[in-house]
């Protein structure tokens, strides 16, 4: 795709993918199994004229393939066209699809005659990969067993994507799962590749994407460092200031009880206007007199003393705008607003009533407030002039991020005579510093139970078979389980993965989907 001077090479992903495709098509002549090949890079041909989909086309050819049986879903303009070549995949007259996740992902059922998917190269995203996955793994295969392959060359960017594939899922299944408590998870971040790093990836270098990862601790390492300073600024602020707030809560639930108890020793005094006692008849029309003497409209906050109230100080605050609030004082004072409906003299004895019974919780909420403000004065002062923990590891992990950065820019030079340290080590001491410093930061939850809508298809499939073949004693038949055990290709060869997964039919319905 680079250069149209390019011999073809024998042990090339492509040519690979043409000898298990071959394989795989002879093996399964009997049964005319299908196979489907997923690439995203080469859909449109080079300027010279080459693709990667015309070259696997022409070798299958070669091999003695069909070329009716091997079409590309490109060829399809129209839905009613691609309908029409799904069910010719799923009959078994085309027996090789070609194409991208994007034309052959969600909505593709041709999985009736499926034994084999390949993956000749990585998508981008982790659930494009489950997309093309689910093409095979699904209900309605009726093939006992399904390979998946992935192709992979030493030394190109094929490293790179798949190990930022897995990062990228291991984030991701931190949000989704549910399984870790911790209320941050961590992703690579976006980091722009220099002309230098795509030219080590271009040697075969995987170890940008250690660097990528690095910046991104160091981010995350700074907005802590940055955090611990703003805290320790808030803790010097807190010792300073608390103090005097814990003094005046406690100044004020000492007055609060004091009202209380001299609330409660006068509960049975008759209620003082003007310096003479009222029984409860006589006072509401003496308090109303008082009340209608009030002026109506006053330019400013104005206190008016009215009497005694179970020996505490009662009267009247007026407001410009606003209804008036009755209070109650002893060694300190409380206030109840009234409405605007209602302001006689009723309204105000019921106002009087409250306050004098609510000193108990208003010292029950001061005395909240004090307990609050003396634990935070005990942890500020705790917290004070504390070092940020993870500066030694800060400082390592800078060190060791641009010394690598330099190894990889390839500006790296001797200035004592000893080998500076390779990429692969530093990229390896970095995974193990950041290793050793990956802290839950709180204890894990208990597994739960996830809805079938949250499990991949592959796990709902393994899950239903070995529940439908459990027997009537509650027992699992122990050759069904292992049949659903993942295992290594017998013929495994370097660069080559390979998952194999084996259903079995419910034991009492043969026809009932795999």
């Amino acid at each position: 795709m680079l250069s149209a001077t390019a011999h073809d090479f024998p042990a090339s992903k492509v040519n690979r993918l043409v000898e298990h495709v071959v394989s795989i098509w002879n093996r399964t002549e009997d049964r005319r199994g299908t196979q489907m090949i997923f690439a995203d890079m080469g859909v449109n041909a080079t300027e010279w004229g080459y693709s990667p989909y015309q070259e696997i086309i022409e070798k299958l050819i070669a091999a003695g393939v069909p070329a009716g049986q091997i079409p590309a879903i490109g060829d399809a303009e129209s839905d009613a066209k691609k309908q029409a070549l799904f069910e010719k995949v799923r009959n078994g007259s085309v027996r090789v699809l070609i194409g991208s996740t994007q034309k052959m992902g969600t909505g593709t059922n041709v999985q009736k005659r499926l034994v084999a998917l390949h993956h000749l190269d990585a998508p981008w995203k982790p659930a494009e990969v489950e997309q093309r996955d689910g093409r095979i793994l699904r209900q309605g295969n009726e093939n006992q067993e399904a390979a998946i392959y992935r192709y992979v060359t030493e030394g190109s960017f094929d490293a790179y994507m798949w190990q930022a594939l897995e990062t990228k899922a291991r984030f991701i299944a931190q949000v989704i799962t549910g399984d870790n408590a911790a209320r941050r998870a961590e992703d690579i971040g976006g980091q722009e590749l220099s002309y230098a790093e795509v030219k080590a990836i271009a040697s075969g270098n995987p170890a940008v994407l250690t660097l990528a990862e690095a910046d991104a601790e160091l981010q995350r390492l700074s907005l802590l460092k940055k955090n611990h300073l703003d805290e320790q600024y808030v803790a010097r602020r807190s010792v300073r200031d608390l103090p005097a707030r814990i003094a005046s809560l406690s100044d004020r639930l000492a007055k609060l009880t004091a009202d209380e108890g001299t609330a409660k020793a006068h509960a049975d005094d008759s209620i003082n206007i003007g310096g003479r006692s009222y029984g409860p008849k006589a006072v509401h029309e003496i308090l109303a007199g008082k009340l209608n003497a009030l002026p109506i409209q006053v330019r400013e906050h104005t206190r008016i003393p009215l009497g005694t109230y179970r020996g505490l100080r009662f009267g009247m605050v007026l407001h410009p705008q606003f209804p008036p609030d009755v209070y109650l004082e002893g060694e300190t004072m409380r206030s109840l607003a009234l409405s605007r409906e209602h302001q006689g003299p009723r309204a105000v004895l019921n106002a009087l009533d409250r306050l004098a019974n609510g000193y108990g919780t208003e010292g029950e909420r001061v005395r909240q407030d004090l307990a609050i403000a003396q634990s935070q004065l005990r942890d500020y002062q705790a917290r004070l002039g504390k070092p940020f923990e993870l500066d030694p590891y800060l400082s390592e992990l800078t060190g060791l991020r641009n010394l690598l950065k330099t190894a990889l820019s390839g500006s790296a030079h001797d200035s004592d005579h000893d080998a500076p340290p390779s990429v692969s080590d530093l990229a390896d001491q970095i995974k193990a510093l950041k290793a050793a410093h990956t802290v839950e930061a709180t204890p894990q939850r208990a597994r739960q139970k996830h809805s079938c809508a949250e499990e991949p298809v592959t796990s709902r499939i393994r899950r239903r078979v070995v529940a439908d073949d459990v027997d009537q004693s509650g027992h699992a038949d122990p050759s069904v389980i292992k049949a659903h055990q993942k295992v290594a290709s017998p013929s495994k060869p370097p660069g080559l993965f390979q998952d194999r997964i084996t259903f079995k039919r419910h034991k009492h319905d043969p026809q009932s989907p795999a």
